[in-house]
């Protein structure tokens, strides 16, 4: 390495950062209900539910079950974003509706959905310090 050059610091993965992620995924790509990808899409990455979003970001391209990859390593950040952000739901909405449900539920707009994932991305860094 030359003098001038600085190393590339390794990113690191945090929930927060995973669910950052999907909202920007989501702004970029498109939100859909009542399936993880719209499969008419064609392409390699299709509006996705916030639960196909935060697959996206974790397994790198659409995944039949995001939730049921128990076996893939990266199960363990997608775990820990969906627990994040179902604690931080079940912050703002009085029933237990869940992270299927809120993004499902009629006359939800994309732009909530981004906001929630926003919102547990921000009580994340509150509770541990800030952003890693």
């Amino acid at each position: 390495m030359h003098a001038t050059q600085n190393p590339v610091a390794e990113q690191v993965t945090t929930p927060a950062r995973t669910l950052r992620d999907a909202a920007l995924y989501l702004s970029r790509h498109g939100w859909t209900q009542g399936a993880y990808y719209d499969a008419t899409s064609g392409s390699f990455t299709p509006p996705a539910c916030v639960v196909g979003a935060i697959g996206m970001v974790c397994y790198g391209g659409p995944v039949d079950a995001p939730a049921q990859m128990f076996d893939a390593p990266e199960f363990i950040d997608f775990d820990a974003a969906m627990t994040l952000l179902e604690t931080h739901l079940r912050t703002i909405y009085p029933c237990d509706m869940g992270v299927y449900g809120f993004n499902d539920t009629p006359g939800r707009t994309c732009d909530e959905v981004i906001a929630a994932l926003n919102g547990a991305a921000d009580a994340w860094d509150r509770t541990n310090g800030g952003a890693a």
